[in-house]
């Protein structure tokens, strides 16, 4: 008789991922990439649209929209904005010196955000004011 596997909850891993020094220093260096990933995947998710479809709203080719899925690469100011101005979102940024653990995402940031934070920023990606209305 086989038993199954015990599932351990994605935020239970993470933590224990984290503690690594070597795993934390690439998680913070990634922040805004991953959250902007999460971000152009879950629009396209809830719009069905392709990557195609994603890069023309943006003015950009399937490649360039490829990499920001991704999250390898953290995206300029100009293309946040892209980003901002063609899928009506807000970016918001809070920056400050690196603690010992990752930063608590402050509850205005979380109301409809996809959001992460690091051990020195918090994320938040979210519907543009004047859509939250």
């Amino acid at each position: 008789m086989t038993t199954s596997p015990t599932l351990i909850p994605w935020s239970e891993t993470e933590a224990r991922l984290l503690r690594d020094p070597a795993v934390r220093a690439v998680h913070d260096e990634h922040v805004l990439a991953e959250a902007v990933a999460l971000a152009l995947v879950s629009h396209r998710a809830a719009h069905g649209l392709s990557q195609t479809a994603l890069g023309r709203l943006l003015g950009m080719r399937q490649p360039q929209v490829c990499r920001l899925e991704a999250g390898d690469h953290t995206p300029d100011f100009a293309t946040l904005q892209r980003i901002c101005d063609a899928l009506d979102l807000e970016i918001a940024i809070e920056i400050g010196p690196r603690t010992d653990a990752s930063r608590a995402i402050p509850a205005r940031l979380a109301g409809h955000a996809v959001t992460d934070a690091s051990t020195q920023a918090v994320v938040a990606i979210r519907p543009a004011r004047a859509a939250r209305s």
